[in-house]
């Protein structure tokens, strides 16, 4: 045995050895290196872990460029954010030469620690909401500014603040709440300057009411509409202009208030431009024809008079007072503590010495969070890449697995007041008859409601509903629905009403022209009979939180195959409705 034994321990000294030189070697290269050269291996390295932490986000941000809708500017703020760190690499004061590698960690792997921990545990908790709020981009700034302290310093990620926290506008939610408040002014007030245009120019005619947002145009005698609805309002330039505007405010030096005033100055011109932008198209509508106006010229004309729009107002910088801030004045290298030679500089004076360790940690974390950010590719089957609804409600579109048909049974109209104005409860039966892989001898019943008040649900929750009539509870599960929906299934026991198996879960919808929440629940009462149990792929994803159900019970193997069979309806379920959603919304958008 020790024969065998000194081989192995030697060959492990020789690798461990040869493990060390290189780390010795590397590091003595590192410290000798070009301040040049070390800061763009570290600037590499940063940008590398958070494209493998953020890919499908960024991805999707990017992919907003190409939606018409005001969040298209969003897609810009990584870039803008680039651009802030390279006007900021330079300290504009002098920094002393003290950097305390403790505190970096201190500060740095906690933040990455803190997104990668959001990341992992609230999309099962939040379910499709994570999503819809985006708190994967929300959590981006975060995780930049851990990476940004232990790869470069504190001190660095105090310098570059500003361009860490431009990082919080890429968060799309803000916007939607915003915009959805002031969408309709702002479309009523472009409709109404459009109409005062058309009436003094004579080059289109309002075909309607003014609400309609339709023009007539004619061309060579014949007529074809154009409308004016909410993405053509301006409100696209405006917010593209918030988010360049800030980062030039950033940027300037002014007093405050200026800086406020030209910002706001600059969202009125650009608003003012994309008028005449209209306004050009329907000349060009009428001088050659639809196919110039909308095909030809609508597509880049707007990039075009946004470009006009930001440089006026960069143009107005100085009549404003403001100065742009370019560096002139910043300390030279002699006062920022850098001039002595590369060559003479002790090894403390290098900000991140032992580099290699911190590019390992923040490359295992990275790591982590990026198995997460791919893993929310699931909810492209309900959401858009903004946070928006895919689906379009069961009220205004009941559907069903194959093999069953929907019954509207009744409205519960009372309910109004619990969950809110205009919301709706209505209940249906789902019966089977022949075909598709679910099969059953009894109705499963969906009780669905519709509200614009999210935080209704958790007022008058199903378990509190069920406990208040008597029920016992005998199991709770959550469980994976697909399309990152989270839903929770239940099993209630009364020796009155008999026992219940029940899945529900909630996800935003499109009802009608407006995004609601709603809350589907599936129930059958067990008395009915066994229902066919789903198969074993179905079944997974189910993660029980209380009263485990066995097979050796009779009772309890009776709500254990219901609720692997509903659990298996619900995902048909809404696989179906995600379908059948898509084909009406396309519909939509053509008409």
């Amino acid at each position: 045995m020790s024969q065998v034994t000194a081989p192995i321990t030697n060959q492990s000294r020789q690798i461990f050895s040869a493990i060390r030189k290189f780390q010795t070697r590397a590091q003595a290269l590192w410290v000798v290196a070009l301040p040049k050269t070390r800061t763009s291996v570290q600037m590499a390295a940063l940008l590398g872990v958070v494209v493998i932490a953020y890919s499908y986000s960024l991805t999707t941000l990017f992919q907003l460029a190409d939606l018409n809708t005001p969040l298209a500017y969003v897609s810009l703020v990584p870039l803008i954010s680039l651009l802030l760190a390279a006007f900021n690499r330079h300290p504009k004061r002098p920094e002393p030469s003290i950097h305390d590698r403790q505190t970096d960690y201190i500060v740095g792997v906690p933040l990455m620690v803190a997104a990668l921990l959001v990341n992992r545990l609230l999309p099962s908790k939040l379910s499709a909401m994570f999503w819809v709020w985006r708190i994967d981009l929300l959590t981006l700034p975060f995780f930049v500014a851990g990476a940004v302290a232990v790869i470069f310093g504190v001190r660095v990620l105090w310098r570059q603040k500003v361009a860490v926290g431009f990082l919080l506008l890429a968060w799309p939610y803000p916007y939607t709440t915003v915009l959805l408040s002031v969408l309709n002014a702002f479309t009523s007030a472009t409709l109404f300057g459009m109409a005062r245009i058309v009436k003094f120019t004579h080059i289109a005619t309002l075909d309607g009411s003014l609400s309609g947002g339709v023009f007539s145009v004619v061309h060579d005698g014949h007529p074809f509409s154009l409308s004016v609805v909410s993405a053509c309002s301006g409100v696209s330039s405006v917010v593209g202009f918030l988010l360049v505007g800030t980062a030039f405010a950033a940027t300037v030096r002014g007093p405050l208030f200026r800086k406020i005033l030209w910002l706001a100055g600059g969202m009125v011109l650009l608003w003012a431009i994309n008028l005449g932008r209209i306004t050009l198209i329907f000349w060009a509508g009428r001088q050659a024809g639809e196919h110039f106006a909308i095909d030809i010229l609508h597509p880049f004309i707007g990039l075009v008079t946004f470009s006009i729009g930001v440089a006026l107002m960069i143009l107005c910088i100085k009549p404003m007072g403001l100065r742009l801030d370019v560096g002139l004045d910043r300390p030279s290298p002699e006062l920022a503590g850098n001039a002595a030679p590369a060559s003479q500089k002790s090894r403390h004076a290098v900000a991140v010495p032992k580099v290699y360790l911190a590019l390992s940690i923040v490359l295992a974390l990275a790591t982590l969070v990026g198995f997460s950010n791919i893993e929310l590719q699931s909810y492209n089957l309900v959401a858009n890449v903004a946070g928006e609804s895919k689906l379009v409600s069961y009220v205004d579109d009941p559907v069903t697995p194959a093999g069953w048909s929907s019954r509207y049974e009744t409205t519960f109209s009372w309910a109004e007041p619990l969950f809110g104005d205009g919301s709706i409860w209505n209940r249906y039966e789902l019966v089977p008859s022949t075909g598709g892989d679910l099969h059953a001898n009894t109705e499963v019943v969906a009780d669905v409601i519709d509200t614009p008040e999210l935080e209704t649900f958790s007022a008058y929750g199903v378990e509190q509903c069920y406990q208040f009539h008597g029920y016992a509870l005998a199991n709770v599960a959550q469980v994976a629905l697909g399309g990152g929906i989270t839903g929770q299934t239940l099993a209630y026991t009364s020796q009155q009403y008999g026992s219940w198996s029940i899945v529900y879960w909630i996800v935003p919808v499109q009802h009608g022209t407006s995004t609601v929440y709603e809350r589907v629940v599936l129930y059958v009462q067990n008395q009915h009979g066994i229902i066919a149990p789903a198969t074993e792929s179905e079944q997974s994803g189910i993660k029980t939180i209380a009263g485990p159900l066995g097979a050796n019970n009779a009772q309890e193997e009776v709500l254990l195959r219901n609720r692997d069979f509903l659990v298996a309806y619900a995902r048909e379920l809404i696989r179906v409705q995600a379908s059948r959603s898509s084909k009406v919304l396309s519909h939509r958008s053509l008409a």
